[in-house]
C-alpha cells in the first residue's frame, strides 16, 4: 500500500505561505506551480494554517456586541491588503464582516412597532370595508326576512286587503 510522496514540514509550511501570501494566484494555480494536487494543498492549508497566524474563531454570533462593533470600526478604514491580513489573522471572511455590519445597523433602528408594508395596510382597509358591507347587508336581509314573515302572518290572520272588497 503506497502512501504517495513524502513532503517535509518545511515544504508544507512554505507552500501554505505561498498560498496565503497577498499576491497569491489561488489554490489551483499555486498547487500546479508546486506540482501538487489542489486537494493536497487544501488539506495542508486546513491542517496547518492555524499554526501559521490564521486562527479558527468560534462563530461571530457568539461574540459580545462590543467586540462586533470594535471589529467593524477597526476594519472600516483598512486598505484591501490590510483587511485581507486582518481577516486571515482573525479567521474571518468578508461575508462575516457584512453580516456584522447588518447586525449593527439593525440594532441602530428605532425601537417600536415595525413598519408595515403599504400594500398590507391597503388590503387590511379593503378587508375592513368589505366586512362592514357584509354585516350591513346581513342586517338588511334579516330585517326584510322578518317583514316578509310578519306580512304573511298578518295576511293569514286578517286576510289580504283584496279579500275585504
Amino acid at each position: 500500500m503506497s502512501t504517495g510522496p513524502y513532503y517535509s514540514e518545511e515544504f508544507k509550511g512554505q507552500a501554505i505561505q505561498k498560498l496565503l501570501s497577498p499576491g497569491s494566484l489561488g489554490l489551483s494555480e499555486t498547487a500546479k506551480k508546486l506540482g501538487l494536487a489542489p486537494s493536497t494543498l487544501f488539506g495542508w492549508k486546513k491542517k496547518y494554517s492555524i499554526g501559521s497566524g490564521m486562527k479558527k474563531t468560534k462563530s461571530i454570533s457568539s461574540w459580545p456586541k462590543e467586540k462586533k462593533l470594535d471589529t467593524l470600526l477597526k476594519t472600516a478604514t483598512m486598505s484591501e491588503h490590510e483587511l485581507g491580513e486582518f481577516l486571515r489573522a482573525s479567521g474571518l471572511h468578508s461575508s462575516d464582516l457584512a453580516r456584522l455590519k447588518d447586525e449593527c445597523l439593525e440594532g441602530l433602528k428605532a425601537p417600536g412597532r415595525p413598519t408595515l408594508d403599504p400594500e398590507l395596510v391597503k388590503l387590511r382597509k379593503e378587508n375592513d370595508e368589505l366586512s362592514k358591507n357584509v354585516k350591513r347587508k346581513d342586517k338588511a336581509l334579516a330585517e326584510m326576512s322578518a317583514r316578509i314573515i310578519l306580512l304573511k302572518k298578518s295576511h293569514e290572520i286578517w286576510g289580504t286587503p283584496e279579500d275585504d272588497e
